[in-house]
């Protein structure tokens, strides 16, 4: 892999490595679903959807963020997916993507960045800790689709 790492909108061209990512995030999507879904963000307001590719222009990673109004905060950002793939990971292009993401919602008005991650992904946690997140909070889910 070319080192060059370059953050661009993701595309519905991307579908087949974003499914692939999304698999890898333990989040399957099937690749026939990737183009709606992009286009369901870039309808939502402040939302957006990157690719990092290395060198060669392959997509690499997906990071996706949205910014909510609140009452409490005024405008939140949340990284809503950060995935990198596999045999791409450890170098820098999950830091690329939270740079990029970081400099987009500031750049949207949004006074912080927060990020959920699973309780079990210890690595995870940690990666967020050297890049100045803290813990603040815990999250609770409820499934309201009915299907589990």
């Amino acid at each position: 892999m070319a080192d060059a790492i370059t953050i661009r909108p993701a595309a519905p061209a991307d579908a087949p490595i974003l499914s692939e990512l999304l698999e890898q995030l333990e989040h399957p999507a099937p690749v026939s679903e990737i183009p709606a879904r992009l286009s369901a963000l870039a309808n939502f307001p402040n939302a957006a959807a990157f690719v990092a590719t290395n060198g060669y222009g392959e997509v690499v990673g997906l990071a996706t963020t949205h910014i909510l109004p609140t009452i409490h905060r005024g405008r939140v950002a949340w990284l809503t997916t950060l995935v990198v793939l596999e045999d791409a990971r450890g170098a820098g292009i999950g830091s690329a993507l939270v740079r990029h993401v970081e400099q987009w919602a500031a750049g949207n008005g949004a006074t912080t960045l927060s990020v959920n991650s699973g309780t079990r992904r210890k690595a995870t946690h940690e990666f967020y800790r050297k890049r100045d997140y803290e813990h603040t909070g815990l999250r609770f889910t409820k499934n309201l689709a009915g299907d589990g």
